[in-house]
């Protein structure tokens, strides 16, 4: 190295500029074939004398770019022009290409000018026509000349395979310096105004991420095979794309998933998260929990084969557990975090590799969290889940929502203590009570025991627990006689008594509503009994728990502990409390988030529970769910049961053998429905009663079918046939369907009952397109023979909709999952579906009947509560009948509000709410969303709403396009032309019940001011109208005159028979006038004032009568 230094400084000055110069040339040399792949542009000639020579008459870019090319041919040639540009995504693009042939006067110099043509998007700027502009770059314009030797070619290749060749680059006009393309075109006005208002909008791409947030709220799993289900699309950014498809089988992926367990799997798995490809088989990674609390995790190979790995450690129970899998290629490592007793972290890492590369799309198929239909979930909840599609080192996912999750762990820590001592109580008292019998044989060893040993303490709790649980020590106290007698049963007891208590809970929260006795020291009582009655498995107590919180029912609102209550209701696979959670996610209310594939995994459980449900029809628990309005007092009557007029005169007209009081009646004792209490027995005497009457098709239907399925009745299928076939022939579409039913399930005929289900189907039975559905599922339908699923959807789409319950849960699955082809995933539609169907649970119903009964038995404040607690579900007649209880007992205004408003957010919500909503925000100014509640009222049919849209369109504001055409109103009609045909279509709406509704009355003035718009528009008209007038004012004042001449008159004529002495005097009108006329003047000529007067007065009359007729004939004439 030093003798490199001491040459290079031994050598002249020259000399070292010299070597530069050199080294420059090579490295430029180098770049030009790095960069160009071209020769030089300097002239090259071939051995022959062959050359070409380019020339171009500008440096940049132009319209009007031209190149002038010189060549040589000393034998026959091709000679070719044309242009290459790249563009920051693509290279080498050629726009332009020109060759030509030179076949004589060989050896001579020829030239050519060519006028260069290049696209619009690379000469001019952006604008309407041009949205794209290409940014060009390295531009470059390249001849080349090439012999016809037979080895040449046509092609994009002969620049690189010429005789000789040239190049020139051209310089590129930035995008703000090129000229606008002139166009013949012209724009629109709109369309021009749109472009400039948006043509320098800087388009943004939403950021895009591979971690995803699978689960950011907790999931009360209940053990059962209900779960979230959520899908993954490709990236739109091609980096992550690209690396997403390489990782198909080669993964690097990451999940990071909590638990709070409390139980371990009751059956061989449960799962946690588990993939499911489009073909219906498990795919990677598969998370499930045995039954000895291990975690197994299985992933599916790229050798197409399934293999899995257990971690024998076995989580803990009630307390949160944090599992982070980390699989790249074919090793895995799970790693389990949990707290243990000790206050500190406990952590245990289990690394496993298989045999193969682990085959991974997360795009294909779903995954789902907790159960599904091939799997039950565990028992326990979810909480945040985070999930890296391309994996991560390390993953950073704390417990959130921090204070609802530690909520959780506390309530369900006292609960088992609570358990724990309800346990221990009960096993002391039933021991001392076996101790203390004499009847009870005691061994000679156990008498020596108790004379020489130390006795045995029965209760073993801490003076601190017993002052802690001191009211579950005295309410077990208070029924130590029922606890004694239920023996081993004494759970149940125990459950009875939490219902129990949970109505006297109830009870004291509507007397503190009522009478303001206790206040908050009594609602504190109240809750702590709740809280019990919760831990105790009344789980409708942690329902009404966290309607108390969220709503700040008698508490101060807490939304946190709201959460937690509800999780806890919903854990416990409690109806209404699923129901409430699959609401508050279905739109996102009180601090939940909007998540309809949360939902769906909530109503998904009610909705199949609804649908075992129904088949319990002696339950006299359940109930029609009945939608009974207290604003109506025609509904309240209509339900008052046997207190009422209602059923004793249905019962009367029943025994006298009218048919329809008959059908009536039996359904209402069997459904329990009106008030009435369930009575199935007593139901099936007058359905037998209406049946064999033979003359009515339903009532033989009804009868038929209990005979077919044994119902309350002994089983008679041959007479229950008999009744169906009948009612059939007479036109009864259920009866059809249930010869379907007959035939599929007792005869085991498919074609006879294809037939009949076809039938029934075709008349508009749901049932009867359920059960085509079934067959086309199975594969079973004779004349299309083959399992289709996608037949087998629409069927239940159609019939859920038209409100089968088992219909729309399995409408509600193919949705949710969206794997089913020609079916696209939609959890909102599947939500929507399965609220309808769940709403008609009959343990719901039950309870929206007693809270009817409280509130007609005058306790409001009560029933307020109960209505409440319904509303938090969802239910929209429960949320008006809340709000309406509100305003009515005269809460603070929020409870009114809040439940009028959250009944608008419904996907059928009543005309009240909507229009006490718009009237609210009608009051504050806000008329956008006022017109767009009133709107919603006038397309369910309100009157009130459509009149209330009327009067705002004459006020000036518009209403939508999309809402008239809806009401069959052209949107082109002039204010007052719509204002018009809204009156016509509420008075439509109103039918001809009330002549003077507000719709008629304010069409008619409309019509009138109309009319008489018309009338004076014409010269002539109007002349008429103010002769009219004019003539009606001289009538008022002719009244006038002659009423003050007759009053004038009759004071004379008192006055002069007075002083005749007269009292028998009966002359005429005209005779007592002139008398007192001369009386009065004293002249004889006051008789001769009076006529003319008199006739005047008739005279202006009989004018004004006349030109009234006249003027009301002419306003008729426009008005119709």
């Amino acid at each position: 190295m030093k003798m490199k230094v001491k040459i290079w400084r031994s050598l002249s000055l020259v000399s070292r500029v010299t070597a530069c110069a050199a080294l420059l040339s090579v490295i430029h040399c180098d770049v030009s074939k790095r960069t160009t792949d071209s020769s030089s542009p300097a002239l090259e000639r071939s051995q022959l004398g062959d050359f070409v020579l380019l020339d171009l008459d500008s440096d940049s870019v132009t319209v009007e770019s031209s190149a002038q090319v010189k060549y040589r041919c000393t034998r026959a040639c091709r000679a070719g022009l044309e242009v290459v540009f790249s563009t920051p995504n693509t290279t080498g693009l050629v726009p332009f290409r020109r060759t030509w042939t030179h076949l004589r006067q060989f050896g001579k110099t020829k030239t050519r000018r060519i006028r260069l043509s290049f696209p619009p998007a690379v000469i001019y700027r952006r604008d309407f026509f041009m949205r794209w502009p290409v940014e060009a770059r390295d531009v470059m314009v390249r001849a080349w000349l090439v012999h016809l030797d037979g080895s040449s070619h046509v092609g994009e290749d002969q620049y690189h395979q010429s005789l000789v060749r040239t190049f020139k680059f051209l310089q590129t006009v930035p995008l703000s310096g090129r000229p606008t393309q002139p166009q013949a075109l012209s724009v629109a006005w709109g369309a021009g105004l749109m472009w400039n208002l948006t043509k320098d909008r800087l388009e943004r791409c939403s950021p895009e991420s591979d971690v995803v947030d699978l689960l950011a709220f907790p999931f009360a799993s209940t053990g059962e095979k209900y779960g979230v289900i959520r899908t993954f699309s490709t990236f739109i950014n091609g980096e992550l794309e690209a690396a997403r498809r390489h990782a198909t089988e080669k993964p690097r992926l990451t999940l990071s998933v909590w638990l709070y367990l409390l139980d371990w799997c009751s059956q061989k798995y449960c799962g946690i998260l588990r993939h499911i490809n489009e073909n219906k088989k498990y795919g990677s990674p598969l998370i499930m929990l045995s039954k000895a609390g291990e975690v197994v995790v299985q992933v599916y190979l790229v050798s197409r084969e399934e293999s899995a790995f257990t971690a024998h450690t076995s989580l803990p129970l009630r307390t949160w557990i944090r599992l982070d899998l980390f699989i790249q290629d074919s090793r895995a490592k799970l790693r389990i975090t949990h707290a243990d007793p000790t206050g500190g972290v406990a952590e245990a890492t289990h690394l496993y590799k298989f045999q193969d590369s682990v085959s991974h799309n997360d795009t294909s198929g779903f995954f789902v969290i907790g159960g599904d239909i091939y799997m039950p979930g565990i028992r326990g909840y979810f909480g945040p889940i985070k999930y890296h599609r391309l994996g991560v080192e390390e993953v950073v996912s704390p417990l959130s929502p921090l204070r609802t999750l530690n909520l959780l762990d506390e309530a369900h820590t006292e609960c088992e203590e609570i358990r724990q001592v309800t346990e221990g109580y009960i096993h002391a008292l039933q021991d001392s009570h076996a101790r203390s019998s004499d009847d009870v044989c005691e061994s000679y060893y156990e008498r020596l025991r108790r004379t020489f040993g130390w006795p045995r303490c029965t209760q073993t709790w801490s003076w601190d627990q017993r002052v802690k649980y001191s009211t579950v020590l005295k309410l077990l106290k208070m029924q130590e006689e029922q606890l004694i007698l239920s023996g081993p049963r004494s759970s149940r007891s125990v459950a009875l008594l939490s219902q129990q208590l949970f109505q006297d809970a109830v009870r004291k929260l509507g007397e503190v509503g009522a009478a303001g006795v206790g206040g908050p020291e009594t609602v504190s009582s109240v809750t702590e009994l709740l809280q019990v009655c919760s831990c105790w498995g009344h789980h409708q107590a942690s329902l009404m728990l966290a309607t108390l919180h969220l709503t700040g029912l008698g508490l101060p609102p807490d939304q946190e502990r709201g959460h937690a209550y509800s999780l806890m209701g919903a854990l416990g696979d409690e109806r209404l409390s699923l129901l409430h959670l699959g609401y508050k996610h279905m739109q996102g209310l009180d601090g939940f988030p909007k998540d309809h594939d949360m939902a769906y995994g909530y109503y998904a459980n009610v909705g199949r529970q609804t649908s075992i449900d129904r088949d319990k029809v002696k339950d006299s628990e359940q109930s029609i769910t009945e939608h009974v309005h207290l604003t109506s007092v025609e509904e309240v009557q209509m339900h008052t049961g046997e207190e009422g007029d209602i059923v004793p005169f249905l019962r009367l007209q029943a025994e006298r053998g009218n048919i329809e009081s008959q059908k009536s009646l039996a359904r209402m004792l069997f459904w329990g429905s009106n008030g009435v209490k369930k009575d199935v027995s007593e139901a099936v005497k007058w359905f037998a009663k209406s049946g064999l009457q033979m003359t009515d098709a339903t009532a033989m239907y009804d009868y038929g079918i209990l005979l077919l399925k044994g119902t309350g009745v002994k089983r008679n299928r041959t007479l229950g046939l008999k009744f169906l076939k009948k009612a059939a022939d007479m036109g009864s579409v259920a009866a059809l369907n249930g010869l379907g039913w007959y035939y599929s399930t007792l005869e085991k005929d498919d074609r006879k009952a294809v037939h009949y289900f076809d039938l029934a189907a075709r008349n508009g039975s749901r049932d009867g397109v359920f059960n085509l559905g079934v067959y086309h599922l199975k594969g079973a339908h004779p004349d299309r023979p083959g399992k289709n699923e996608t037949a087998a959807f629409q069927c239940f789409l159609k019939a859920g909709q038209l409100g089968h319950v088992e219909a729309a849960v399995e409408a509600a699955l193919s949705l949710s999952r969206g794997t089913l082809a020609g079916v696209r995933r939609d959890p909102e539609k599947a939500v929507i579906l399965l609220k309808q169907i769940s709403e008609k649970n009959g343990y719901l119903g039950f309870t929206v009947r007693e809270a009817l009964k409280t509130y007609q038995r005058g306790s409001w404040d009560e029933a307020l509560v109960k209505y409440a607690m319904l509303a938090e579900t969802g239910l929209v007649v429960a949320q008006n009948n809340a709000a309406h209880l509100c305003e009515v007992l005269k809460h603070d205004s929020s409870c009114q509000w809040r439940y009028h408003n959250y009944s608008t957010y419904n996907h059928a919500p009543h005309e009240s709410g909507l229009l006490t909503m718009g009237d609210h925000y009608s009051a504050v100014g806000d008329m956008v969303k006022a017109i767009a509640l009133y709107s919603r009222a006038a397309l369910q049919g309100s009157p009130q709403g459509i009149y209330n849209l009327a009067a705002l369109t004459a006020e000036g504001y518009s209403i939508s396009r999309n809402v008239l055409e809806q009401m069959w109103i052209p949107a082109e009609l002039d204010k007052s032309t719509v204002v018009e045909r809204l009156l016509l279509r509420c008075r439509e709406v109103e039918g001809a019940k009330d002549d003077l509704s507000p719709c008629s009355l304010a069409l008619f003035g409309m019509q009138v001011g109309k009319a008489w718009r018309n009338l004076t528009r014409s010269s002539t008209q109007l002349t008429v109208v103010w002769g009219s007038l004019t003539v009606l004012l001289l009538f008022v004042l002719a009244i006038g005159t002659q009423s003050a001449l007759s009053h004038y008159s009759a004071a004379h004529a008192n006055q002069s028979s007075v002083r005749q002495r007269d009292p028998v005097n009966q002359a005429s009108m005209e005779t007592t006038l002139d008398a007192a006329a001369v009386h009065q003047s004293g002249r004889p000529g006051a008789i001769q004032i009076g006529r003319p007067l008199r006739e005047a007065a008739d005279l202006v009359i009989t004018a004004t009568g006349v030109c009234v007729c006249a003027l009301c004939v002419m306003l008729l004439t426009h008005l119709f």
